[in-house]
């Protein structure tokens, strides 16, 4: 079951579910926020194990330094399937209500 396990609020969301991570991002683009879905590579998620927050700080910067240039190739490539998307917004209600 995906569940909800670090976030920066109004930035990104991080969620697990056993041994993969996914990434929700909000980029700001000053008059539109784009949100995007992505999963962590393997090698992102050991950064995660062991640096916590910070690898995941460090690379939603990345990202969006990378959107900031105009270059969404690295996003659209790594996007997850519907399905997740679906996954994601559901943990997502799941953790508000129980932090309610």
């Amino acid at each position: 079951m995906l569940k909800l396990i670090d976030q920066q609020p109004h930035f990104w969301e991080l969620y697990q579910n056993q041994d993969q991570y996914y990434l929700s991002i909000a980029v700001d683009m000053s008059s539109v926020v784009s949100c995007w879905d992505i999963q962590l590579t393997d090698s992102e998620a050991e950064e995660f194990k062991q640096q916590g927050r910070v690898a995941i700080e460090d690379l939603t910067n990345a990202i969006v330094a990378e959107t900031y240039r105009g270059d969404f190739s690295n996003l659209e490539a790594r996007a997850v399937p519907e399905q997740i998307q679906q996954e994601i917004q559901t943990a997502f209600k799941a953790w508000r209500m129980a932090t309610r």
